[in-house]
């Protein structure tokens, strides 16, 4: 007759295992809730309190149809929600959610054990979208509380929850240098794992590639953070710093586009001013452009330079991207190309009567400078206003503006003036990127936040090449010399843009004590997430090799490298587990020690005891080979025998024990 065997369930179904998987899993799936929908982690919850329930035997277990609708119900969800059951969000959904409804059904040691492997899995989930420093810092939180949970499932009754707790930061610990070591050596995966893409079309907020009345605009209700910039020296101040990402061309009176004809490839120059070398880190944007600032002279790799001396790469952004740029700030550039100069002279069919007379007033003056100047000055004396709040345009957004609310965001501005320019028969295109940045003196950078999107024109004037002009600024130059911020700040005193001297604007803006530390104490945190990117999370193939260079693993041949670095790793755990094992040796209590002295001694002096002897009968033995040694045998002996097994021994008795064996040293030859 045979029986069946079963897997061995959780120890006596003891609810404190179970309470601690349960917070394992919380605690793996709490960031979620800030990438993925709510009721994701809702389902992960809500299942958790369902299976608590069930083990306390205030609820019943859900049977086999019930568990199986309820996962093609979380199958149908993650679809309605993502159109997809492919990419990094709906996979992560799928899993959470699916792991919850396995906690239903866990029996068996072996569901417990696999749920704790999954929730490291979906840890490890929350570095697929940053690996910043407090997302860093949490993941180990989450390991510490998975790790936890394997112990407290290992160990239903031997451990209480402190020493439990501790093991586990134990583990942790010990964890640690193997870790810095594979971190270190191993060879490094470029992109792939940390880029997947999101899956299921996921917005994000951020510069756009068209420019419409209110798209900008829109950006100033970010405060996301776009890219930081760090000059090797002195940085520029703050009206140089524009930093270009598109140069639209062909309009259709509403909206600004790129146009397919722009051409790619370093266009020509000459430099008026000393290079600027800086490094950008730029944030995910999942598009192609890099911005950099006006004007950048080389391209990073794997980017090429387009139209308008805008970049763009090969591959989308998708995660944090680092490279290094050369500008000038200061520049005359090469005439345009006979379709260049066409398409930057495009206009719309259906542009009107009254912007087309107003263009040919100052086309007649004849000289694009002048032209430029005129509508700079009907900007800055038609009591035209910056706003943060621009009225909704209707049809012909261009009209609408220049004659009717004239109030306007810098797209409103840059859309007109290019449209006016082209039709006094001056080339121009719309620039769209950032302008300025937030300082951060602790760090030596200057941080470019969503709300820093900017639009303005380049003019094309024969004795200058490309100019670039800021209509914007005619009229707030407070937006280019301190930045959206101190523009909100004037706008929220009730100041008038373009009335105030930069000293008295300046003044007005200064934040109080407490806005002040508040300030300071965001500046420092910033700086401590961007020193990890740059020396943790950035430490990629380019920089291993840099560190292998310094090394000299680099002038090892063939697999060389490899081997060493094998080597190294190899020897590190072995002397780690050396260590270890040598810390977890038997100890003995001090009786014995002394006791097994005395025999070694006895075995130099002709008297060796065997594995099963015991204490009087190697003593009686050891006298009678050694008749010139019964008394001192006998009397460390007879100490032995009543401090191992007699009652607890009192110091001065073991320190006369102790005399007795030190003090033991017999002849190898008989008396």
């Amino acid at each position: 007759m045979t029986t069946a065997v079963s897997l061995t369930p959780t120890p006596a179904a003891d609810r404190g295992a179970l309470l601690a998987l349960e917070i394992a899993g919380l605690v793996a799936v709490a960031p979620h809730a800030l990438e993925l929908p709510f009721w994701v982690v809702l389902v992960f919850a809500a299942s958790c309190l369902w299976r608590y329930v069930i083990e306390t035997g205030r609820g019943t277990r859900p049977g086999r149809i019930l568990r199986y609708t309820l996962a093609a119900l979380v199958l149908a969800a993650v679809f309605r929600e993502y159109h997809s059951l492919l990419g990094r969000d709906p996979g992560l959904a799928l899993l959470i959610a699916l792991l919850g409804l396995k906690l239903l059904e866990l029996e068996t040691r072996r569901d417990y054990m696999l749920s704790v492997f999954l929730f490291y899995l979906v840890t490890l989930g929350s570095l697929l979208y940053a690996q910043t420093l407090p997302i860093s810092a949490y993941a180990l939180v989450s390991v510490f509380a998975s790790t936890a949970a394997l112990i407290r499932l290992n160990q239903p009754t031997g451990l209480a929850r402190r020493q439990t707790l501790g093991l586990a930061a134990t583990l942790l610990a010990q964890a640690v240098p193997l870790m810095l070591v594979l971190y270190v050596f191993f060879p490094r995966i470029q992109g792939a794992l940390w880029a997947m893409p999101p899956g299921g079309g996921a917005a994000r907020t951020g510069m756009p590639e068209s420019m419409a009345p209110g798209n900008v605009r829109n950006l100033t209700e970010s405060a996301e953070i776009a890219f930081r910039a760090t000059f090797e020296d002195a940085p520029p101040p703050m009206r140089d710093l524009y930093w270009r990402a598109l140069a639209l061309y062909v309009t259709d009176g509403q909206e600004w586009f790129r146009g397919r004809w722009s051409r790619s490839g370093a266009e020509s120059y000459t430099a008026l001013s000393e290079p600027l070398r800086y490094e950008i880190v730029l944030e995910p944007t999942f598009k192609h452009w890099l911005p950099a600032l006006d004007l950048p002279t080389e391209a990073p790799r794997g980017a090429q330079f387009q139209s308008g001396f805008t970049l763009t790469h090969a591959e989308p952004v998708r995660d944090r991207r680092r490279y290094t740029l050369s500008s000038h700030t200061r520049y005359r550039t090469a005439g345009p190309t006979a379709g260049e100069r066409a398409g930057a002279l495009q206009l719309p069919t259906n542009l009107s009567p009254r912007v087309r007379a107003l263009a040919s007033e100052w086309r007649a003056r004849g000289d694009p400078a002048a032209i430029v100047q005129a509508g700079l000055d009907y900007f800055h004396s038609e009591n035209f206003v910056y706003t943060l709040s621009p009225p909704l345009l209707g049809a012909d957004p261009v009209d609408e503006f220049l004659f009717e609310t004239r109030r306007g965001f810098c797209e409103h501005y840059a859309a007109a003036y290019a449209t006016l320019m082209r039709a006094a028969g001056v080339p121009a295109r719309v620039v769209l990127g950032y302008q300025g940045g937030e300082y951060n003196a602790a760090g030596n950078y200057f941080i470019v936040r969503q709300y820093d999107a900017h639009a303005w024109t380049d003019v094309w004037l024969p004795e200058r090449g490309w100019v670039r002009v800021d209509p914007t600024a005619a009229v707030a130059p407070e937006r280019v010399e301190l930045g959206l911020e101190a523009v909100r700040r004037l706008q929220a005193r009730g100041a008038a843009l373009g009335t105030l001297p930069a000293a008295d604007a300046l003044r007005a803006i200064e934040p109080g004590w407490a806005e002040s530390l508040w300030f300071r104490s965001q500046l420092y945190w910033d700086l401590a997430n961007i020193t990890w990117y740059r020396w943790v999370a950035d430490f990629d193939k380019e920089r291993q090799a840099r560190l292998f260079a310094r090394l000299g693993l680099d002038r090892l041949p063939g697999s060389g490298p490899l081997i060493a670095i094998l080597s190294g790793a190899a020897g590190l755990i072995l002397v780690y587990g050396g260590l270890l094992l040598w810390r977890e040796r038997p100890r003995l209590d001090p009786t014995q020690a002394l006791y097994l002295k005395f025999c070694r001694r006895l075995a130099r002096a002709g008297v060796a005891r065997t594995p099963h002897e015991g204490p009087l009968d190697f003593a009686g033995r050891s006298a009678r080979r050694r008749p010139d040694l019964r008394a001192r045998i006998d009397i460390i002996t007879r100490r032995y025998v009543r401090l191992r097994y007699g009652p607890a021994p009192e110091k001065a008795e073991l320190g006369l024990f102790r005399h007795e064996v030190r003090s033991f040293r017999p002849s190898r030859k008989r008396a």
